[in-house]
């Protein structure tokens, strides 16, 4: 009836009705893109509300153009996105990706590839999130005034998570270090001091400790300088745990103060925030190191039962505790139960790998299908190939960082095991015996005491699992003298332990400097301290030596 209506018109009426259809469809639009508009403004303060503005657009999203209908797609799917909403399928993510290659903004494109990753993410395909993420900063044009660097920043943060799954260190950081690069950029003070913090356990993972104190103190420092005094506290963590790892008790006991007291850690129950159970295990190594053994028993018990790995740590603190504590039956236990926790962690590490693999394996196929599918023309073959070539390194790298990893925590957990089957041979013999005896030769033969031996003629410093494990072959092989030294009147602290046994073994003063990571002076002194504590002496450190080399000698 209407075209009717309008053919009976004059030419003059025709042209006017539909010019005022042409206004009323463009008011229309205009209106559309206003509440768009205000909807991305409120993305980042509110998305809750943002995305209570998209949904009541539902019902008109059939009246968009197709440039407004994508636009409403893409915002909010960002809006779902930043409500944590989990994404179950990547098919409206793969639309978005294409139609925005073609027709987007660097951030429009940047933006549906960012989602894309996250719905992969969220779907378990982490190759398939890396690519996304990789193909999303690679959009962003940060030359750019208008350049959305949050945006960017979220992307950076993903793959740096994911990284840290895969036990990928090294990528991790790269991708920390531009999540903090593009965040000062944007005048984001606190998240490019947190992005250089979150690249500390990397570092760890990676043992450069002393990369760890360096950014460290650099955080705390940027912290306290942008009067941000709770954060700056609480960047200590990991620092805590090399001290105490290197028995540096009274330096980890200070930092630990600070710690604990700005950082808000404890509730009024004194319970530990969420997240951070780990520290128990730090509180638990610093009150065994310094012969406070009821509180490390609290400590490590706290500890047991959160996880696989928390339970291993807090056996291994306990089997301390009961070693020191002198309990036959209780280092049974919990050598045992530590023994378990390291067959289970072996095992998740196992099934962690076999998931990896078929992860990497599914995504290799679907990469090769892909390629065989493409029929480009000439000038998309050699960005094709460039990527494909980008891809298999990125795979190649991935794995063979994974198995590098993998084969050093093997190793870790190989070592372990076997202390614990030391102490348990050890226990068997103590058990066994009415009456020990020490047997300097076979400890001098033992594989700990060579591995040292070298260690002193190539001037180098030995690990503390090293010293630990001098310590387990000392109880073995020479239980008097190490009954003995603990039957002097003075309770010897772990370092002077080692100390006692290096002399034993007759190594020089310059060598247990360079192996106890300890000036010559602070040797002599030490040795000369322990003479007056121990044996009441004031002779000397060389006095101090001949005491201990003829301590319960067989």
């Amino acid at each position: 009836m209407f075209i009717l209506a309008l053919a009976r018109m004059p030419a003059t009426g025709c042209i006017l009705v539909v010019f005022l259809l042409t206004l009323m469809a463009c008011t229309r639009q205009r209106g559309y893109e206003e509440s768009l508009s205000k909807a991305d403004s409120l993305m980042n303060m509110a998305p809750d509300s943002s995305l209570f503005i998209l949904d009541s657009l539902e019902q008109s999203a059939q009246d968009f153009s197709k440039s407004n209908f994508r636009r409403w797609q893409l915002l909010r799917m960002m809006a779902q996105n930043k409500c944590d909403t989990i994404f179950r399928s990547d098919s409206l993510q793969l639309v978005l990706a294409n139609y925005y290659d073609r027709h987007g903004t660097p951030n429009e494109r940047m933006t549906a590839h960012y989602l894309l990753g996250r719905a992969y993410s969220d779907m378990g395909e982490a190759p398939d999130a890396i690519r996304a993420y990789l193909k999303a900063v690679n959009y962003a044009d940060t030359t750019s005034i208008d350049c959305d660097y949050r945006t960017l920043c979220a992307i950076l943060g993903q793959e740096a998570a994911i990284f840290e799954i895969q036990r990928m260190p090294k990528e991790q950081i790269e991708a920390l270090w531009q999540y903090s690069h593009f965040a000062n950029k944007d005048g984001r003070i606190y998240d490019c001091i947190r992005g250089l913090e979150m690249q500390i356990p990397a570092w760890y993972a990676l043992d450069d400790t002393a990369h760890c104190f360096r950014l460290t103190d650099e955080c705390h420092k940027l912290y306290l300088e942008n009067g941000m005094y709770r954060e700056a506290e609480s960047v200590y963590p990991t620092a805590i745990l090399i001290l105490l790892q290197d028995s540096q008790y009274t330096r980890a006991r200070t930092l630990m103060q600070a710690f604990e007291g700005k950082s808000g850690l404890f509730d009024p129950k004194g319970e530990i925030q969420k997240g951070r159970e780990h520290y128990y295990n730090s509180k638990g190594v610093y009150y065994n190191g310094v012969n406070q053994v009821d509180s490390a028993e609290f400590f490590f018990r706290k500890l047991a039962g959160y996880d696989i790995a928390f339970n291993y740590d807090a056996y291994l603190g306990l089997l301390e505790v009961y070693i020191k504590r002198g309990f036959v039956d209780s280092i049974a236990k919990y050598s045992k139960l530590a023994e378990i926790a390291l067959d289970s962690i072996h095992m998740q590490n196992q099934a962690d790998a076999t998931a990896l693999a078929v992860s990497i394996y599914n995504y290799t196929k679907k990469e090769e299908f892909a390629l065989e599918m493409m029929k480009e023309a000439d000038d998309q073959k050699q960005k094709t190939e460039r990527l494909r070539m980008s891809l298999v390194i990125f795979l190649i790298s991935a794995i063979g960082g994974f198995f590098i990893l993998m084969n050093r925590k093997n190793k870790i957990v190989n070592r372990k095991i076997q202390e614990i089957e030391l102490l348990q041979k050890t226990i068997a013999q103590m058990e066994e015996e009415k009456a020990p005896n020490d047997r300097l030769d076979e400890f001098e033969e033992s594989h700990i005491v060579k591995r040292i031996r070298q260690r002193a003629r190539k001037n180098e410093r030995a690990g503390g699992d090293e010293l630990g494990e001098l310590r387990i072959a000392a109880v073995k092989h020479l239980p008097v003298f190490m009954q003995t030294l603990n039957q002097t009147g003075y309770e010897l602290q772990i370092n002077e332990t080692i100390l006692c046994i290096l002399i034993k073994a007759k190594f020089r003063p310059s060598e247990i400097a360079v192996l106890m990571n300890l000036s010559p002076q602070n040797i002599t002194n030490l040795r000369a301290r322990l003479n007056k504590k121990m044996f009441h002496a004031d002779k000397g450190a060389k006095d101090f030596n001949e005491k201990i080399i003829n301590l319960s000698s067989s």
